[in-house]
């Protein structure tokens, strides 16, 4: 079996297929990026931490609200889930 393929901005987003060059994490087994994980969907309408890149990492809910930046990360690293043993 061949190691994946380092993830790059081809293969980024929902149905993440390689490693994530930032964090080393695959995706979870529901193919989201692995340093983000599962967000609470009834809250996240959709979100990047830029594979952690701060200034442009952002989560937006469903009654647009956008969290930026600094906050944004720690949102996804305080709301994550469906981390597989070793992702966290």
């Amino acid at each position: 079996m061949s190691e994946p393929k380092q993830h790059t901005p081809e293969v980024s987003g929902n149905d993440q297929r390689g490693i994530c060059a930032h964090c080393q994490l695959g995706p979870t087994k529901d193919g989201h990026d692995g340093c983000m994980g599962e967000l609470p969907a009834s809250v996240v309408m959709n979100a990047c931490c830029r594979h952690g890149e701060a200034k442009v990492a952002y989560v937006q809910t469903w009654w647009n609200e956008r969290i930026s930046g600094e906050r944004a990360l720690a949102y996804i690293a305080a709301n994550r889930s469906g981390m597989e043993q070793g992702h966290e």
